[in-house]
């Protein structure tokens, strides 16, 4: 009797141990049929999309009539900066009123032109706007966008596309032979159809893998795509380069339609944020500006009525990370009136090249986009060195000296002949700067090298910055927040910290930080 439970127990574990792969395989094969049905959907769902995309192509575009473009804050900039009067009798400190704190842009028109509407679908102010929903003033958060699957494939054959002297490895071949017949729409929808046909999923991630991988911005991203296309067609392909943009962008999750002016396809960028300068439509309360318009061009704008589906992103114009280009080193030793400090620094020009072709936006992003770490490493071992030891009142009148006098003062319209904001590096690399690059770059150096807090003060024909000390510093102060912040000018040159111009003295400036 024992023996026979003993064999029927050696039985019952054979068949358990058998059966066990049995269930492995099953439970593999369930998984492979969940994986296969769920990639059925997304095919279906995606090629849906395309389908449907390609009818509005086809249909006849509508015209709308643009807005005029928005000019540039102008700031009167004075011919020469203003010299401190060293022999003037010291006065009191003056405690001055503050403006408001500076937004980035003014709300969206509604469509036609019309009073802001009103947006019950945005959440409150005080709440971080929903991914995709851009309210003026407030962080933007794109929508997540899942990069494309592709099919395994052995070695995917790449081209090398120069962007700012730099070569980006690209899987181009999907694209051999794209061409447009003209510029109608069923030419556009044609080519649209024709593409979505192809395996283009490869280069789609190939891109978006080059701007995480190369910090690319969302507007180092819209140039690239357009250097892809000049690189494979030649310049003076117009339509094939806007056509392509259009494809990548919008398979990329940014919202970007085409459009025709003067019987010409035009590339059209819904931003987060104001270009200043550019026409521009209002289409469901979002601005599409008109890419590289053409100088006198018609103010009819023909375009389709309804965006590409999974194209949710707006077209971000904030520089989050410095792109990572191949470095063409310019050199330039400064130094400071008074000083035997000289400081040699260093700029990447391919970086320099890329911010001159950045549209004229606001100061805000100029102010936020951080300065590259070839300068920063060159820089700022010599700045610290300088100042080390130093109280932060010391330290501080030592950094505004050098921002005064190490470089030469010239306004944007003598300089470029329009207004300029520099990006940090770019203050290191022309020959000269305004107020503007001087207090932008007096309020990084202090936040960065002393720890402090600094605001920009925005007048009406003037920018200086103010510093939140945690030692006691007297002067010219501006009260923001129930903070007080010491006026430190960086064109007043020869004025040492708490010296406010005598003509802004009752001015109030808009604050920006």
């Amino acid at each position: 009797m024992k023996k026979m439970k003993y064999t029927s127990s050696i039985v019952a574990a054979c068949f358990l141990l058998s059966a066990a792969p049995l269930c492995a395989q099953d439970i593999e094969k369930e998984f492979e049929e969940f994986a296969r049905q769920q990639q059925q959907e997304f095919e279906n769902f995606k090629n849906k999309a395309d389908a449907d995309f390609e009818t509005f192509l086809r249909e006849t575009w509508k015209k709308f009539d643009a807005f005029a473009p928005i000019p540039a804050p102008e700031r009167p900039e004075p011919p020469q900066p203003v010299e401190f009067d060293k022999t003037k009798p010291t006065t009191p400190p003056v405690s001055i009123k503050p403006g408001a704190l500076k937004k980035p842009d003014a709300p969206v028109p509604a469509i036609g032109g019309e009073k802001p509407a009103d947006r019950p679908d945005l959440p409150a102010m005080e709440n971080k706007p929903a991914p995709g929903v851009y309210v003026p003033g407030q962080p933007y958060t794109p929508v997540h966008i899942e990069m494309p699957t592709v099919k395994p494939a052995l070695r995917v054959p790449r081209r090398a596309i120069e962007f700012y002297g730099t070569d980006f490895e690209v899987a181009t071949a999907v694209l051999n032979g794209l061409t447009l017949a003209g510029n109608s729409e069923a030419n556009v929808a044609d080519a649209w159809k024709d593409l979505c046909g192809k395996d283009y999923e490869q280069l789609v991630r190939d891109c978006m893998t080059l701007k995480e991988e190369k910090n690319m911005s969302d507007w180092a991203y819209l140039l690239f795509t357009k250097e892809l296309g000049v690189q494979l067609y030649g310049a003076d392909k117009k339509n094939e380069i806007v056509f392509l943009q259009m494809f990548l962008l919008n398979k990329s999750g940014y919202k970007v339609r085409l459009a025709k002016i003067d019987n010409e396809l035009k590339l059209m960028l819904a931003t987060a944020g104001t270009i200043y300068g550019t026409p521009y439509l209002t289409m469901g309360n979002v601005k599409y500006y008109v890419f590289e318009p053409t100088p006198g061009s018609s103010m009819s704008i023909y375009t389709y009525r309804q965006d590409f589906a999974d194209a949710k992103n707006l077209v971000c114009l904030n520089i989050e990370s410095v792109p990572a280009l191949a470095m063409e080193e310019q050199s330039r030793v400064l130094t400071a009136q008074g000083s035997d400090v000289q400081v040699n620094t260093m700029v990447n020009k391919n970086l320099v090249d890329f911010y001159r072709d950045y549209p004229q936006c606001d100061v805000v992003i100029h102010y936020k986009t951080p300065m590259s770490e070839e300068l920063r490493s060159a820089l700022y071992p010599q700045l610290k060195a300088a100042i080390a030891g130093k109280s932060q009142k010391d330290a501080a009148n030592w950094l505004l000296n050098f921002v005064q006098t190490a470089f030469e003062y010239k306004t944007d319209g003598e300089q470029f002949g329009y207004e300029k904001p520099f990006f940090p590096d770019e203050t290191f690399f022309y020959p000269y700067c305004d107020c503007e690059d001087r207090a932008m770059l007096y309020a990084t150096l202090v936040k960065d090298l002393l720890g402090l807090d600094a605001v920009l003060l925005d007048y009406p024909n003037h920018i200086a910055s103010a510093v939140h000390f945690t030692e006691d510093v007297s002067g010219d102060n501006i009260m923001f927040d129930n903070v007080k912040y010491v006026i430190c000018d960086p064109t007043y040159i020869g004025a040492p910290v708490g010296a406010c111009m005598d003509q802004y003295k009752t001015v109030a400036p808009e604050i920006i930080r």
